[in-house]
């Protein structure tokens, strides 16, 4: 499991992605070797497909595409002795984690602007247009023209609403997203662990939900919550990282169809057990 090429895909693959190439780059992170790059398993598995929610044609199309831009390259094509084999590309150095920022340095907190008209000693170059013996050209400010913003009573508009306004709760509604910035298909699982009692974190923003949205694909939100609440009675978590490891053992859902092994009949059906009617059998030494 390459958990190094998950963080990789996510933050230095092509910008040139599509979010369904994305997603299955990520899917096959998560199988491939975090040296060698390369796939250890079919990319034909269910497990594949769920997690890139694809169908099977849509797979190959997506491959495709993915190696024609050049994020993925095939390396042996499926044999009947064999699965086809492929290899994540190795991205730009420019864009990994951990490389320093090739910016000039002119614009660090630490180097003094260079721009010397702005100095608090330096007077200002720009007339003042707005002293009271300057005229402004704009007519609506001048004081014998009323402002249309100004109602007749005198009182004018509070530039800054309070929260009281009807106008400043409408923009704090605005402000505040219904899904906060959780996915839709990661909702349930949110809710599950929360309405169990289980309260932590979810520093989780952009593409770094995808790995846990592969993980719902893959094992499905009933098992994720079960092994949430049985971590945190087990310890105090404060964040859902600490449940990622985890997650990632869970087995995956069965194929649709699986049921139950058959049990065998027992021959003259179930008998409930009874006392014995002759109390004499105590007496023997069994």
């Amino acid at each position: 499991m390459g958990i190094r090429l998950i963080v990789e895909v996510l933050t230095s693959a092509p910008e040139a992605l599509t979010h369904r190439e994305k997603l299955l780059l990520v899917v096959l992170a998560e199988d491939a070797n975090d040296d060698t790059r390369v796939t250890w398993n079919s990319v034909e598995r269910p497990e594949v497909l769920r997690g890139a929610k694809l169908s099977r044609s849509q797979l190959y199309a997506v491959l495709k595409s993915l190696t024609a831009k050049g994020a993925l390259k095939k390396l042996a094509a499926g044999q009947k002795n064999g699965t086809a084999k492929y290899k994540i590309s190795e991205f730009p150095e420019s864009q990994r984690l951990g490389n320093r920022d090739t910016e000039t340095p002119s614009q660090r907190p630490g180097t003094p602007d260079t721009d010397h008209s702005q100095y608090p000693g330096n007077a200002d170059t720009e007339p003042n247009r707005q002293c009271q013996e300057n005229a402004d050209t704009e007519t609506a400010q001048c004081q014998e023209i009323r402002d249309v913003s100004v109602p007749e009573s005198g009182t004018p508009t509070p530039l800054n609403p309070s929260t009281t306004t009807p106008l400043a709760s409408k923009r704090e509604s605005a402000q505040q997203p219904d899904g906060y910035g959780i996915p839709d298909e990661a909702r349930p699982l949110v809710d599950g662990i929360t309405a169990a009692g289980v309260y932590v974190r979810w520093p989780f923003k952009g593409n770094a939900w995808f790995p846990i949205l592969s993980m719902i694909a893959k094992s499905g939100v009933p098992a994720m919550v079960d092994h949430a609440l049985k971590a945190a009675a087990r310890t105090n978590v404060e964040s859902a990282n600490y449940f990622l490891k985890g997650w990632r053992e869970l087995p995956p859902q069965p194929v649709p169809g699986a049921g139950r092994p058959q049990l065998r009949a027992v021959a003259g059906g179930y008998q409930p057990y009874r006392d014995p009617t002759d109390e004499s059998v105590y007496d023997k030494d069994l």
